[in-house]
């Protein structure tokens, strides 16, 4: 008995196998191409978007130079990237850096990385307690998430910053070795935002040691501004505008917590109360003396009103004393004892 022959493929049939290879090639080139179209349309897009941004700078007076400006990121984002850039208002203010990206992944537009190379400046023309600053750091890194309504929240990380501040009367100099800043709409009423602040290795010139401060406070309306369409003076200007729910900090063997309610008057002085509990105020006359002229004795007088008039509670475990911190009319006051001046913010 003989064996039949199976069948051999028909030369006009290819096999099952390489018509789904092509298949997959054909879909994948597909994709690719729709892919690219996006992506260059949304580049369009983007340099319109700039363009526009440019001219309504300077119809308001102001400027924006993105030099050496780059466009690219293809496929997966888009990245502008400016060596260096700068910006300046009508009021005279300017600042600038040595580098700018700013990056938005193409498959989520709206969570937007933004990436600054120091050193930075920062110019007033108009009163201001600086004429200028400068900064400089490791690295600096914010990102931010979009939704139709504006910011939804945006979190900014700096490594090893550093602060100088020049003005005709002082220098200011600040370091530190991490700082942080979180803002969001708040979960809890949505048309406030939320802010918190981390300062870690805070370093002062006449202060030995190091420093930590942490503070989350909430700013009353602050949803709108955070999606451009408040003004943060205004909203600043009410009454209990700020509201601080924990201040704290830390140096040289003193700890400072403290809550309450903060605003700006109407000169855009600091302005309110946050009662203050201290925790190692014996201290305070060696930490506060550098902050003084030489012989000054409001640093041993604040101490003695604080330990003298606070009210005994604890703080982390710790004998402490609670005391008011006022801000009013530009002065600074524990108790009834000035300790400092305060210049108009803006």
């Amino acid at each position: 008995m003989t064996e039949t022959p199976a069948p051999s493929p028909s030369p006009t049939s290819p096999p099952r196998s390489r018509r789904r290879f092509w298949i997959l090639i054909s879909l994948v080139v597909l994709v690719i191409g729709l892919w690219s179209a996006y992506w260059t349309v949304a580049r369009g897009m983007a340099v319109d978007i700039l363009r526009n941004t440019y001219e309504v700078a300077e119809t308001e007076g102001g400027a924006l130079v993105c030099g050496a400006q780059r466009l690219g990121g293809y496929p997966f984002r888009f990245e502008l990237e400016c060596q260096p850039f700068e910006a300046g208002d009508a009021q005279g203010r300017a600042g600038a850096l040595a580098g700018l990206r700013v990056i938005a992944l193409a498959y989520n537009p709206r969570h937007v990385i933004v990436e600054a190379d120091g050193p930075a400046t920062l110019r007033f023309d108009d009163p201001h307690p600086f004429d200028r600053l400068s900064a400089d750091w490791t690295s600096a890194r914010a990102s931010a998430r979009l939704v139709e309504a504006g910011l939804r929240d945006a979190d900014l990380f700096v490594e090893e910053p550093k602060i100088s501040g020049i003005s005709a009367d002082a220098a200011v100099s600040l370091t530190a070795s991490r700082a942080t800043v979180h803002a969001r709409r708040s979960p809890s009423v949505p048309e406030d935002a939320d802010f918190a602040l981390r300062l870690a290795g805070l370093a002062v010139p006449a202060l030995e040691g190091a420093a930590e401060i942490s503070a989350d406070a909430t700013l009353a309306g602050g949803a709108a501004a955070l999606a451009g369409r408040g003004d943060w003076m205004s909203l600043l200007r009410q009454d209990e505008a700020v509201r601080v729910s924990e201040l704290r900090a830390s140096a040289s063997g003193v700890n400072l917590r403290a809550t309450g309610t903060l605003f700006l008057d109407a000169k855009g002085r600091l302005a309110g109360t946050l009662p203050l509990t201290v925790s190692g105020a014996d201290k305070l006359p060696a930490l506060l003396a550098p902050f003084f002229p030489e012989g000054s004795s409001v640093p041993t007088s604040l101490a003695g009103a604080v330990i003298g008039f606070g009210a005994p509670t604890t703080l982390d475990g710790a004998p402490a004393v609670t005391v008011p911190l006022r801000f009013e009319a530009g002065v600074a006051r524990v108790g009834l004892i000035p300790i400092a001046s305060l210049p108009p913010m803006f």
